[in-house]
């Protein structure tokens, strides 16, 4: 796969089935009931882990905007823009299909997609997508509610993995490799860590810092593509209009 740089998980990952960086997080969107946690956060997150994933393939560069502030270079992570660097066939449907659609979006003149107009019409799409094809996967099952009507439910063994490394990274036990990065930080962007216990403090992020279990082997490229990415997640689902997502 031409661009690709692997960086092996310290976890062994649910398997069977491998999962994405966007069906990961649509399958811990799903609650145990069957509920989503926050639906248009979780619309805008599936879009940006799609974004998180072609990062992590090296098929797209995420570019934060860079302004001077009292003579001091500072990155504007809400204007970050991207650029393609391989658009040749991923082997995944979905991530061929965004890469088609990134090749026809406007671009600046400094030849960068505006990661924010991207993600205001994808979301859309993002989110139904994944969690179609984690019902076809048997990942999620449908089920009837108790006033009627359909949910997702997910499968708990699954789910069960893959939160427990999350809480394995959070608390600092477990080093973090660049998917576990991208996946801590959305989760944190939608408060999802609260609902799935997964220990990052309100003003710190232990998996960020330096030394043991920390996030410091993960390439600064990559670390900066997952800041400016959860940067235009918005926090609360009443806050969708104010990001612009």
């Amino acid at each position: 796969m031409s661009g690709f740089h692997a960086y092996p998980p310290p976890y062994p990952r649910p398997s069977p089935p491998y999962l994405s960086l966007p069906e990961e997080f649509a399958l811990l969107s799903h609650l145990p009931s069957g509920k989503v946690h926050g639906k248009l956060r979780a619309a805008a997150g599936c879009a940006a882990a799609e974004l998180g994933e072609l990062a992590l393939r090296r098929r797209i560069l995420v570019r934060p905007r860079e302004t001077t502030v009292f003579g001091v270079r500072a990155q504007v992570t809400h204007r970050a823009g991207l650029e393609l660097l391989d658009t040749s066939p991923t082997g995944l449907p979905w991530a061929d299909e965004v890469l088609a659609e990134l090749s026809r979006f406007p671009v600046s003149p400094q030849g960068r997609v505006s990661i924010r107009q991207w993600l205001r019409e994808r979301r859309r799409h993002a989110f139904r997508l994944h969690t179609a094809a984690l019902m076809e996967r048997g990942v999620l099952r449908q089920r009837s509610g108790v006033l009627g009507g359909q949910r997702c439910v997910p499968d708990e063994e699954v789910r069960g993995a893959v939160v427990a490394q999350l809480r394995a990274i959070g608390s600092g036990q477990r080093a973090v490799d660049a998917h576990g990065l991208f996946l801590c930080d959305l989760i944190r962007a939608v408060g999802l860590h609260r609902t799935l216990r997964v220990p990052m403090g309100l003003r710190t992020t232990p998996y960020r810092s330096r030394g043991a279990g920390s996030a410091e082997s993960v390439p600064e490229d990559l670390r900066r593509a997952s800041s400016a990415l959860v940067a235009l997640v918005p926090s609360q689902d009443s806050s969708m209009g104010s990001q612009g997502v």
